[in-house]
């Protein structure tokens, strides 16, 4: 992956309007991996003050999505299944990343797993999604 390419894949990414909506960013694209992070605010907490799972699955789902294009740049990529498994809830998370990486790349459907951590180092989910490319 060039650097302009890099930059291409990041700039895309980072200006979408839900992304940008709801405080997230690539930090970081390298062939078959993407780290992908968000500082939580108050609008992030669910009824019991911790971050909602929906942010916890948005993060892992773009971090797959954007590991798995970083290797077909040309395609469109969404994903087509996917499975997340909660494993650590706090109130005093303040950021979370999460670490997508492609386990296997095909031409229509890829595989990638997500790992997702707090500030702390607390594995807070993990999962794997299958992305479909066209």
């Amino acid at each position: 992956m060039t650097a302009e390419e890099r930059r291409q894949i990041l700039d895309r990414i980072n200006h979408c309007p839900y992304n940008s909506a709801n405080g997230i960013a690539v930090t970081d694209v390298e062939p078959g991996l993407a780290i992908v992070e968000a500082e939580i605010r108050p609008e992030h907490k669910n009824i019991w003050g911790i971050p909602h799972g929906g942010l916890i699955f948005s993060l892992a789902d773009i971090a797959c999505g954007v590991a798995c294009r970083s290797l077909r740049q040309d395609a469109y990529t969404v994903t087509a299944g996917s499975s997340l498994i909660f494993l650590y809830a706090s109130q005093e998370i303040r950021r979370l990343r999460a670490e997508g990486r492609v386990i296997r790349s095909g031409h229509t459907l890829s595989v990638a797993q997500a790992e997702v951590y707090d500030d702390k180092g607390n594995h807070v989910a993990t999962g794997q999604f299958t992305m479909h490319l066209s």
